[in-house]
């Protein structure tokens, strides 16, 4: 006789590891697959909202490797500034262990996770989903999909072609690889964002415990100047820094970096040429959703990048993934209680505490990539502008609030 799990899962990424320990909690029989095995690296500069931890049934501190208060700001490695918050702006974690920790947490609740086994197709059949992999085939009362940007679940049912992507690069430089000693221990509470190399996008520095993530983002249009910029920030942010001498008591100096004759940085490049081939350079896709953007069916639901819950402006992932699994956790137990698997309240409670945040976090976007200089000095030379950013940062203010106060229409 064929088992039929309540619900079969595809991804053990944050959000099926969490949604996967909320069933299993209820005791509804709960069954992850995983395409890889954990642990398992993962790309993504892992910075966690205030607000984010805020959703977590368990406490993740373990797994936190940095709390962030500060920011160095830079325009293409130039007029760098600090701006420094009264409260951690963000927690960093490295992905690798954040995502097995999680899906430890599953297993331990009692949901299931088979590992090196990935969803390859699936189909409705009356009261049931029967799920096929390479070797098996399951059956399941609800099909998730967690299973990210490239979500089989998502391409077999998302009926409009309409889904904006940003597209990240990224590396990780070792402490023990950068150019002077103090480097490592003045990114400790603090991370960098360099504006004006990428077109709509950024350039990062997050610290984690042994590491630098480095990276910039931005549409996916643009995918070569993306990689290629970075390649320059690699080659020329430790020059740049330790030539304006911005570390010392944490507060930049009035020194600019003299950008007009680049050669003379060039001369000082730590890691020359051939960076690709010393650090990987991975890629990564994030989906922001659109109207017409497939979310949920009879007995199928996606949640976090499988529903293309990416922010518009920061590109951030993680808040939305957790809370779209804690709206899903909701539903889904109404579902099997009620023997109703449409999935309506889902739909709508996603459109109302997500969606709409991500419209706005678009108009956000498109208004300050507008003008991006305009914005930059305006928070350089603004601490209660900057305070509010923080607040937006941290999760204590919505773009929905920024959109509403400002009364800004839809552009």
């Amino acid at each position: 006789m064929e088992k039929i799990y309540d619900v079969i899962i595809s991804g053990a990424g944050p959000s099926g590891s969490l949604l996967g320990y909320l069933l299993s909690t209820k005791n509804i029989s709960t069954l992850i697959l995983e395409k890889e095995q954990f642990p398992r690296y993962k790309v993504c500069a892992g910075g966690i909202q205030w607000k984010t931890l805020q959703m977590f049934p368990y406490d993740i501190k373990e797994v936190i490797e940095k709390e962030i208060y500060g920011i160095y700001f830079s325009r293409k490695l130039k007029d760098i500034f600090y701006k420094k918050y009264s409260e951690p702006l963000i927690y960093t974690v490295n992905r690798i262990e954040l995502d097995d920790f999680m899906a430890k947490k599953a297993i331990s609740s009692g949901c299931a996770i088979n590992f090196n086994e990935e969803v390859k197709n699936f189909e409705i059949n009356g009261s049931k989903v029967k799920i096929y992999t390479k070797d098996n085939t399951y059956f399941s009362k609800i099909l998730i999909g967690a299973d990210g940007v490239s979500s089989i679940i998502f391409r077999k049912l998302n009926k409009s072609k309409k889904m904006q992507k940003i597209i990240g690069y990224e590396t990780e430089i070792p402490a023990a690889d950068l150019n002077f000693n103090s480097f490592f221990d003045n990114f400790d509470k603090n991370l960098m964002i360099d504006l004006g190399g990428v077109r709509k996008g950024y350039t990062w520095i997050f610290p984690k415990k042994n590491y630098l993530s480095v990276g910039d983002g931005g549409p996916v249009s643009d995918t070569l100047e993306i990689k290629k910029y970075l390649l320059w920030f690699l080659k020329n942010y430790q020059s740049a820094l330790n030539k304006q001498n911005i570390f010392k008591n944490g507060l930049t100096s009035d020194k600019n970096i003299d950008n007009d004759n680049q050669s003379g940085i060039s001369k000082k490049l730590y890691f020359m040429q051939g960076f690709e081939a010393k650090y990987e350079i991975k890629a990564h896709l994030i989906p922001v959703r659109t109207d017409n953007t497939f979310l949920c069916d009879n007995r199928i639901l996606t949640v976090g990048d499988a529903a293309g819950l990416g922010d518009g402006f920061t590109g951030e992932g993680l808040y939305n993934a957790i809370l779209s699994s804690n709206i899903a956790g909701e539903s889904i137990i109404d579902a099997l209680r009620y023997s109703n698997f449409e999935f309506h309240d889902y739909f709508e409670k996603v459109n109302n505490e997500i969606y709409k945040n991500i419209r706005n976090s678009l108009i956000i976007s498109k208004i300050f990539f507008s003008s991006p200089l305009f914005y930059y000095k305006l928070i350089k030379n603004s601490d209660n502008l900057f305070n509010s950013c923080a607040k937006i940062l941290r999760g204590e203010k919505t773009y929905n609030d920024v959109v509403n106060k400002l009364k800004l229409i839809k552009i």
